[in-house]
């Protein structure tokens, strides 16, 4: 009965890794407003922000009129 209860326990928490994106880019709001009102970063203005804040790079994200700038974290 121990065996299962570890065993569970064990499968429960590479669920929650897996589910957690480990490993994988996240992405980290800057509170920089996107340059264009439609979200499109075509001067790549958030992504050169986030190069020199030291991530892997950001793009706009958002809805209509409120885009902001999100850098990716990562490996």
């Amino acid at each position: 009965m121990a065996t299962n209860k570890i065993s569970f326990f064990l499968v429960l928490c590479l669920c929650v890794l897996i589910s957690s994106g480990f490993g994988e880019a996240a992405l980290n709001p800057t509170g920089r407003k996107c340059p264009d009102p439609n979200g499109v970063d075509k001067k790549a203005a958030c992504y050169s922000y986030c190069k020199t804040q030291g991530f892997m790079g950001g793009s706009c994200q958002g809805h209509k009129g409120n885009y902001m700038c999100k850098c990716y974290e990562g490996i």
